[in-house]
């Protein structure tokens, strides 16, 4: 299996660290703690990342930003860190309330499972451009597959979601 040069690292490095910082912009929207979370990541993946192929490596470190990004959520609610909150989203209709939270969470219920028996990729695609609003050509560059192979794991999550979303809702 060849593994990355010092020189193909430092390359590496310089392509994956904006979109690292960029992913987590999104995320928590202050630049010093992307630049902190994306940092980490490289730090910590990239000795593992170095024993694998460039393409797989990519996967790699995506992967490894997720799930710092979930560790950081983890580590907010077991030390009861605050979160602040839009508070646009407190205002509501106080009648409306309970109603309205129960359809939103069986809506919400009924897409995560219908994004949990999508293909990994399938979902990661999806994620990344509908939630993370990433560019098709970006996602195609971090996976390497061709722009026309994310729109069709789009399409298909699109069309998974319709049919699940629909299904489930007119049954209640």
């Amino acid at each position: 299996m060849p593994s990355l040069s010092p020189a193909e690292t430092d390359q590496f490095v310089e392509q994956m660290r904006p979109a690292l910082v960029k992913y987590f912009w999104r995320k928590c929207r202050t630049q010093a703690e992307a630049e902190d979370l994306a940092q980490d990541v490289l730090m910590r993946a990239l000795g593992y990342a170095r024993h694998l192929p460039a393409g797989q490596a990519k996967g790699y470190i995506f992967r490894a930003a997720v799930n710092r990004w979930r560790d950081r959520q983890r580590r907010i609610v077991s030390h009861g860190t605050t979160i602040e909150l839009n508070e646009s989203l407190l205002c509501v209709d106080e009648q409306s309330v309970p109603e309205r939270v129960s359809i939103a969470e069986q809506e919400l219920r009924l897409v995560m499972e219908a994004l949990m028996e999508l293909s990994e990729r399938t979902r990661d695609v999806f994620v990344l451009v509908r939630l993370e609003q990433m560019k098709q050509t970006e996602i195609a560059a971090m996976f390497q597959i061709s722009v026309s192979a994310v729109e069709k794991h789009l399409a298909r999550a699109i069309a998974h979601l319709g049919v699940r979303t629909a299904g489930e809702g007119s049954r209640s």
